[in-house]
């Protein structure tokens, strides 16, 4: 007598994290479970980079699956099928096969399962500091009628800032709660770095926004390794550049022309009096950087060891008018001072609504007002 289980074979794509995919959930109540939790079996795929799942048709017979799939560039899309409908480890025919977003009301009810604590605190913490980081981030893009304009390798940040609804569903379709917070981690950084940069532009009293070349209206430009500035503003005190991630050589991420080592690291936000399109024109310009923010949205134990590794180095090799390091968690005493010998200025617990980012206007304005 047969006693081996009725199984249906289905495939994913994996090591493109969310330029890859599909990958595949059951819906269990209000969960996504993945696929792999009803497996009996681990295969590998045709290609290296793809797995195959042996399941049980009786595990899942009848029961919703939403298969979230990427495009190369970065697009989100998902698909509405069952079990059944899979024939050679892929579904051959769905429900739906749509934009993610056109059908993010049907799921938006449902949440992934999780098994690690800490991405749970850490969606959490998102939630409640991160997301109205955004909100303030794009009612100051509709006041000063700009536009964010994502880059390059950019696809989540757009999500998270554009949409973070949109943003929990695609990062959080990763199959691995360490991956989910790998991604998660990442996106952070950024959305800190850009709240950041509007705290500075506000200190700043920036009017308005330049156009960059050939654009239709003002933008930031964000992008990792990018020769372009973020963006040039308007101010009582002159013209201001902007930047994130600043980098001197386009193609690695090094200090380039300031140091004659490779130095693995970029500062998270300069500003410079004048204008300047990229980062070449203001090397050239032989003028001096006056302020370099290096901000930390981590708790201070995660980071502790930058300090002589990353942060040390920033002074000496950058040399800014002034140095000031953002933290959105507090920074211990000792560690203060510490910093503070070394000519560096702290501001910690930097978070909407807190005492620091009143701190942090006053530091700025002083420094670009000092020679006014």
């Amino acid at each position: 007598m047969n006693t081996e289980p009725n199984t249906k074979k289905v495939k994913e794509e994996r090591k493109r994290g969310t330029r890859g995919g599909p990958y595949i959930y059951v819906v269990e109540g209000n969960e996504l479970v993945h696929i792999s939790e009803y497996s009996i079996k681990t295969l590998p795929g045709k290609f290296e980079d793809e797995v195959v799942y042996e399941v049980p048709m009786e595990n899942v017979s009848g029961k919703v699956l939403y298969c979230f799939d990427f495009s190369r560039s970065g697009g989100e899309f998902l698909r509405k099928c069952r079990i059944e409908d899979f024939e050679d480890s892929i579904p051959k025919k769905y429900e739906y096969y749509e934009l993610l977003e056109k059908q993010i009301h049907e799921i938006r009810n449902l949440t992934f399962r999780i098994k690690d604590p800490t991405l749970t605190s850490l969606i959490l913490e998102f939630n409640q500091l991160f997301i109205p980081m955004i909100n303030e981030i794009k009612e100051h893009e509709r006041k000063q009628n700009f536009e964010c304009s994502f880059m390059g390798h950019q696809a989540r940040l757009a999500n998270a800032i554009e949409n973070p609804e949109l943003y929990y569903f695609t990062f959080m379709s990763l199959p691995q709660d360490e991956s989910r917070i790998k991604s998660l981690m990442v996106t952070r950084k950024w959305i800190y770095q850009l709240w950041v940069l509007k705290l500075v532009c506000e200190s700043l009293q920036v009017s308005k926004f330049l156009y960059h070349r050939y654009q239709e209206k003002p933008y930031w430009w964000i992008e990792q390794g990018s020769e372009a500035s973020t963006c040039v503003g308007e101010t009582p005190f002159g013209d201001m550049t902007f930047w994130l991630e600043f980098q001197p050589s386009k193609g690695a991420h090094m200090m380039g022309m300031f140091v004659s080592r490779r130095v693995p690291i970029r500062p998270d936000v300069i500003i410079v009096k004048g204008r300047f399109e990229r980062t070449k024109n203001f090397i050239d310009s032989g003028n001096v950087i006056d302020v370099l923010i290096e901000c930390k949205e981590d708790l201070f134990i995660k980071w502790k060891n930058e300090i002589n590794l990353q942060i040390l180095p920033y002074l000496r090799n950058f040399k800014p008018n002034l140095f000031v390091l953002a933290s959105l968690q507090p920074v211990p005493g000792s560690a203060k001072e510490y910093l503070k010998n070394q000519g560096i200025k702290i501001v910690d617990n930097l978070r909407p609504n807190s005492a620091s980012v009143g701190l942090l206007h006053d530091l700025i304005s002083k420094e670009i007002c000092k020679d006014i």
